[in-house]
């Protein structure tokens, strides 16, 4: 009894194997090749030498934890490794037909030793089956689909998941995942040919130890140590190593390269493209998919690439965590990865990031290194780093589910043929705004998405027939939240906002939209375009000449409609002080103009609480004070505030008041530049409708109204009077016109009585 219970203690007292953290200086994030080469690296040790093996990313390098320390892993490498049966026997270049360069698949099929004998058997049931199909020369694209499923379906099991890597077969074809390039060919280039040749130039089939370049080479691969590099081919995986023009003095350059990268980085290969999975339609169709693979999009791009994106193999956004995962955990990750937007898979680049943004991706990742397969030079492709994108929820992306179904519609239209040009410039501006929000959220993006999508929108204004063969609707959907999210508490964004908000409720005269633009504003769900442009007005001139145009447009379809009130009422009013920087001048009036083509796009009864906007505003001019007074959107209301005061207002529901109509030719007067004769008319219409403007009368008993008509004429001016005009201000500015103008008694005791009663019963 007491030697077991001794056996138990020993057993007890048998420690853990000692966990090392090496420091990999030779694996980073970027290029592509770099970051497969960790992954092989983690794979690789993980399933031949310490199943608990964990890596992750720390300031751009990757890190291993396992039981080797960093000699053991060298000594691992270079005696122990057993390379995976990497072949691409479907390809012309592969080593396995007639013309094709064999020496290297002969070496590793005469070798003794037992690293190789996997290979020797994949290599072996590889001439099998091709002989057996009768094959000698480059197989046709007929053949390839054929050798294909059965090398898939009879190649040993060490082969499968290279072969999964490369192609996912179809009902009646097969896809080739983008980060293998054509099924392991690139061009001339065939990876999997390399693979071997690179085994080969180690030494890897040779029994003897390995030589002094083969340690070198491992040691700058693995801890970045310096080595002096070969010049075999690297493909697309590492552009900064790829050759070509501009490489060197000359022409073409060579291009330098590591063997042991090559290997390590197609060893990681195997662990992404082996998580390559097939998705089924409700046809019953697969589809295949490849781990956080999805077309190409330009927005967001870093390099100057955007040109070579027609030919572009899609893009993989690979990710990178900072916490220790073991293989089995990545390779979940790229298995089961998701990259979901809603209830659809992100499908391109601008759907991924809104993914990431919206949390839409496994958690875990902290970024993704985003990396394009653009062609160069015309000939072979490269794999290059389009920027990072860190994974952090942004609360601005919900805003983009608004206008998905328009986008959507508005891309295929701009894909189709014989769409213009200038259309598919839009959709570049639009996608990259899109791709900003996503990745850094904030006012500036989403205000800069809003100026975009107004941008388009004034465009498709101007192109019906583009509109109705695309069936492209006008813009609509946008909540409130969209206002709240673009405020940056400019003078001119609040100007923008009240013009936009502009809106006759209860009248035909429409909201400002129908003045911009020909569009059936009466939709209450969705937008159509309008064909009677009768209410357009706005054009290619000044802002101040087209709010004027508007002004004057809206009260004369109001008149004919015989509306009680003028249709100048909005959910949003512009502060004085923004309307006194405008008369000054001292906004950015085409910025204002952008805002207003956004923002009119917002749909909403709600109107957001804004916080205060200031500016260096000048003082308030008199005249535009006067003039205003007769350019409201209700009755004036003169009432006893709660510190007993007179005020006034703008009448509210069926409350009663002074109602004051301008007289039509003011408009016309200020046009021309004649404000005094426009003042002149407004006074006695104040006058008129129970106030007193000032400077009053003579003591002989005549009006002074004359006063108003110093200056000489003055058109600049009197267009940015009629254009302040237009601008809802709120009732507390409204006080203050009435205090500026006005003397103290200007209404009647007995209609101070009636709203102040009127007040009391409510």
């Amino acid at each position: 009894m007491f030697g077991r219970a001794k056996q138990l203690m020993r057993g007890c007292l048998v420690a853990s194997p000692v966990q090392h953290d090496v420091q990999l200086r030779g694996c980073a994030p970027e290029p592509l090749m770099s970051y497969l080469k960790s992954l092989g690296i983690l794979r690789l040790v993980t399933e031949q030498k310490d199943p608990s093996a964990r890596g992750w990313w720390r300031n751009e390098e990757f890190w291993l934890r396992s039981t080797l320390d960093q000699a053991e892993l060298v000594r691992f490498f270079l005696e122990e490794y057993a390379p995976t049966p990497i072949v691409a026997p479907w390809a012309g270049g592969s080593g396995f037909f007639e013309g094709d360069n064999k020496i290297a698949v002969d070496a590793l099929n005469g070798s003794s030793g037992s690293r190789l004998e996997p290979y020797r058997r994949v290599i072996a049931k590889v001439r099998q089956i091709i002989q057996s199909c009768g094959l000698s020369t480059k197989p046709t694209a007929e053949d390839k689909v054929r050798l294909i499923r059965q090398f898939r379906c009879e190649l040993p099991e060490e082969a499968l998941a290279w072969m999964d890597a490369a192609a996912v077969l179809l009902k009646d074809d097969q896809k080739f995942a983008p980060l293998l390039g054509t099924g392991a060919n690139d061009g001339r280039l065939n990876f999997a040919q390399n693979f071997v040749q690179r085994l080969v130039a180690l030494q890897i089939h040779v029994q003897s130890r390995a030589g002094d370049e083969s340690r070198d080479w491992l040691r700058n691969s693995l801890l970045g140590e310096r080595a002096k590099l070969g010049d075999s081919k690297v493909g697309q995986f590492c552009p900064g190593r790829a050759g070509g023009p501009n490489a060197t003095h000359g022409m073409e350059g060579d291009s330098s390269d590591n063997p042991w990268d090559f290997i390590l980085m197609l060893e990681g290969a195997v662990m992404i493209g082996g998580a390559s999975s097939r998705r089924f339609s409700a046809s019953g169709s697969g589809r295949a998919t490849f781990p956080f693979t999805v077309a190409s999009a330009a927005a967001g791009l870093t390099t100057p690439a955007t040109k070579d994106l027609g030919d572009s193999r899609g893009e993989i956004w690979l990710p990178l965590w900072n916490r220790p995962l073991m293989q089995s955990e990545l390779g979940y990750l790229f298995g089961e990865g998701r990259s979901q937007l809603s209830d659809r898979a992100a499908r391109d680049g601008i759907d991924f990031a809104r993914a990431v943004a919206d949390l839409g991706v496994d958690r875990g990742i902290d970024s993704f290194t985003r990396v394009g397969f653009l062609q160069r030079s015309g000939l072979a492709y490269l794999a290059a780093p389009l920027g990072r994108f860190a994974v952090e929820a942004r609360r601005e992306v919900d805003l983009l589910g608004a206008i998905d179904d328009w986008l959507r519609g508005f891309r295929r239209a701009c894909n189709g043929a014989g769409a213009p040009a200038r259309f598919k410039v839009v959709l570049e501006r639009i996608d990259s705004a899109v791709f900003d929000v996503c990745r850094h959220g904030g006012v500036p993006a989403v205000q800069r998405l809003l100026l975009e999508l107004g941008a388009a929108e004034r465009s498709l204004g101007t192109a019906p027939r583009f509109c109705e063969e695309g069936r492209i609707k006008p813009i609509n959907g946008l909540t409130a939240a969209w206002i709240t999210a673009a405020d940056d508490e400019s003078p001119e964004f609040r100007l923008a906002l009240a013009l936009s908000s502009l809106n006759a409720a209860g009248s035909g005269v429409g909201p400002l939209r129908s003045n911009l633009e020909a569009v059936d504003w009466s939709a209450k769900r969705s937008r159509e375009w309008g064909r009677d442009r009768l209410a357009v007005v706005w054009s290619s001139r000044s802002l101040s000449s087209n709010l004027g145009a508007v002004l004057e447009r809206r009260l004369m379809d109001s008149e004919r409609q015989g509306d009680e009130r003028l249709p100048l009422g909005s959910a949003v009013t512009a502060p004085i002080s923004v309307v006194s920087a405008f008369l000054a001048e001292e906004l950015d009036e085409a910025r204002v103009e952008h805002l207003i083509w956004g923002l009119m796009l917002v749909h909403s009864t709600d109107a957001p609480t804004l916080p205060p906007v200031t500016s260096g505003a000048s003082i308030l001019p008199r005249a535009y004070a006067l003039l205003k007074l007769a350019f409201l959107s209700g009755p004036l209301v003169a009432y006893i505030n709660e510190r007993g005061e007179k005020s006034w207002r703008i009448a509210r529901g069926g409350e009663l008041g002074i109602r004051i109509r301008p007289e039509p030719r003011v408009i016309a007067l200020l046009r021309t530049g004649r404000l005094g004769e426009a003042c002149q008319i407004t006074a006695q219409r104040l006058r008129v409708s129970g106030l007193d403007p000032m400077p009053g009368q003579l003591p002989s008993g005549k009006m002074r109204d004359d006063a108003w008509a110093a200056g000489p004429p003055d058109p600049k001016q009197g267009a940015r009077l009629a254009a302040s005009l237009l601008i809802p201000i709120s009732s507390s500015a409204v006080n203050r016109l009435v205090q500026l103008v006005c003397r103290g008694q200007s209404v009647t005791a007995e209609t101070i009585a009636l709203v102040h009663s009127e007040r009391n019963s409510q």
